[in-house]
């Protein structure tokens, strides 16, 4: 009896870790959102916090829209909450033409390269850190800016729909 137990427990080692080499980046943070760390000065010190008074928030998907995202005035009266879904291909924003084409979706790692008007503006790309996510854009004119985003409680749908 051993001797059965031994191969089927190593066929199921091995079937299992085929699985995960096929999930992607999507597959993994699918219906996962995340806001934006900053840093704010108070009282002489740097201190961290989930948003500086305003509203930025991440909800990735493994559909149609790829990740949405909510910035919005947060606590300030009257704040309007702006809403952009992004996908492969054209998206229209501010009435211009932008185009997102995924140039890696792999478990860790999601790139993106954006276009405006068939002019290449730069790359996006999401990797994990820990429980967070780095956000490194890339662009011709600024250079490259990350940001670290931490897991939310909120997503794009309660702003947004």
């Amino acid at each position: 009896m051993k001797k059965l137990i031994l191969p089927l427990l190593f066929l199921t080692l091995i079937n299992c870790s085929k699985d995960d080499e096929g999930e992607t980046f999507l597959d993994k943070y699918d219906g996962t959102s995340w806001s934006v760390q900053e840093e704010v000065y108070t009282d002489g010190e740097f201190e961290e916090v989930a948003d500086g008074g305003g509203v930025e928030v991440f909800t990735f998907s493994n559909g149609t829209y790829f990740y949405s995202q909510v910035v919005g005035g947060g606590a300030y009266p009257g704040a309007i909450d702006d809403c952009y879904q992004f996908k492969e291909g054209t998206n229209v924003i501010f009435g211009l033409e932008m185009t997102y084409k995924i140039l890696k979706n792999e478990a860790d790692e999601f790139l993106l390269e954006a276009t405006l008007l068939g002019v290449e503006i730069g790359t996006i790309k999401f990797t994990p850190q820990g429980e967070n996510l780095l956000m490194t854009e890339t662009s011709p004119e600024e250079g490259t800016e990350t940001a670290i985003l931490i897991p939310s409680e909120s997503s794009y749908d309660d702003y947004c729909n």
